[in-house]
């Protein structure tokens, strides 16, 4: 059966008008000595994956520490004492949710 309004037919591909944005320069060529931040959003698993991934992380590299903090629910950004204790004692953070 042939189709007989093609114009009917759209692509998947979309587009986006959405500004293209840089990434911060990276201060780190490897992770050995760093200080690591964990960074859960309190959903059930969230914490379990970013400790598996700490650990996944101090297997490969040379990681100086590892900080666990947890926001005190998804929907809410983190508090600012959360934050400022990450940036003081964390060279690079790693924030992630769970489900």
């Amino acid at each position: 059966m042939a189709l007989l309004h093609t114009e009917a037919i759209m692509s998947p591909e979309g587009t986006s008008h959405a500004k293209q944005h840089r990434l911060a320069p990276r201060r780190f060529t490897s992770l050995d000595g760093v200080r690591l931040g964990l960074l859960g959003n309190s959903k059930l698993n969230a914490d379990a994956v970013l400790l598996a991934i700490g650990d996944l992380l101090k297997e490969r590299f040379a990681i100086e520490s590892v900080m666990m903090r947890r926001k005190p629910t998804f929907s809410k950004p983190a508090p600012d004492e959360v934050v400022d204790e990450l940036v003081e004692n964390a060279d690079v953070i790693v924030t992630g949710v769970g489900d």
